[in-house]
């Protein structure tokens, strides 16, 4: 359970196709530290089962989703303790939820699509070393031209991109400077709790590449949040692109507001009964 998008198209050319869920959505890694409690690494991609993310409520509009959902700390540490990668703990009294809102907007006849991110701690652990990643393997033409992609990064504008020989490409760039950048072979691709940056490098050839982005934020508190936006876009050549996402950035700073009540509404932080059950139980979709 998490948030990905399955299918992207540009002026009905495939940007992003039938890839693998984990690879098209954001990721979070932060060292968990509490009273009574050793430092401990965690690594979420954007997909894990329940009951480690849990559904809170869902809302589909004409041009607005709303998504919002729980990482259970403890859950999580259970898991390790099952694993005997942790010794056993007394966590039962913690407040152990990490909440967040998802707000997609994707209205009609706008060359983007603006996501935003907003996280808040509402657990009783400081979550260090804190960096958000954006991940997503590109299929520029589909099954057509998946495995022939190249890329590029522009500094200024802080866009990451693929393209092929049509000239048709993708990108996107969050409305926060990034930290690091990278575009390798998806094989390749490689985060864990040893390597937790992107190289700053891009893959000089042709081939099935994934591109990801990061943000390394201070360390988040308890009842302290994080927030950024996300566009994503398609072009029929760089300096379309770059126009497209500069645009949507744009567009995703004047709805931030928006945004921001939605997220301190009682509608958006209350549990749907739909939710309670399903939140029992444990996915088996979900690359487990």
């Amino acid at each position: 359970m998490g948030f990905s998008i399955k299918e992207v198209t540009y002026k009905g050319k495939y940007l992003l196709f039938l890839t693998e869920q984990e690879f098209s959505g954001p990721w979070f890694s932060f060292k968990l530290k509490g009273k009574n409690l050793e430092t401990i690494p965690v690594l979420l991609k954007n997909i894990e089962p329940t009951p480690i993310y849990k559904m809170v409520n869902s809302r589909t509009g004409t041009t607005i989703n709303r998504i919002t959902l729980d990482f259970d700390i403890n859950e999580y540490l259970n898991i390790l303790i099952k694993e005997k990668k942790l010794q056993p703990i007394d966590f039962r009294n913690k407040s152990s939820l990490i909440r967040l809102y998802i707000d997609v907007f994707n209205p009609p006849k706008v060359p983007y699509i603006n996501t935003y991110f907003t996280l808040k701690n509402i657990s009783d652990y400081a979550l260090n070393d804190f960096s958000m990643y954006f991940v997503f393997d590109f299929d520029i033409n589909g099954l057509e031209g998946f495995d022939n992609d190249l890329s590029g990064y522009d500094d200024e504008n802080d866009i990451l991109y693929q393209y092929d020989a049509t000239n048709l490409y993708a990108g996107f760039s969050p409305i926060s400077r990034t930290t690091f950048y990278e575009t390798c072979l998806t094989k390749d691709f490689k985060i864990d709790h040893e390597n937790l940056n992107l190289s700053n490098t891009l893959y000089d050839k042709a081939g099935e590449i994934l591109s990801a982005l990061q943000i390394e934020f201070k360390t988040l508190e308890p009842d302290q949040s994080f927030q950024t936006a996300l566009t994503i876009s398609g072009a029929l050549n760089k300096e379309e692109l770059i126009e497209n996402i500069k645009e949507g950035k744009n567009n995703a700073i004047k709805f931030l507001s928006q945004v921001n009540r939605s997220v301190k509404s009682e509608q958006r932080n209350k549990q749907e009964e739909a939710f309670l059950k399903l939140n029992l139980q444990k996915s088996v979709d979900c690359n487990d």
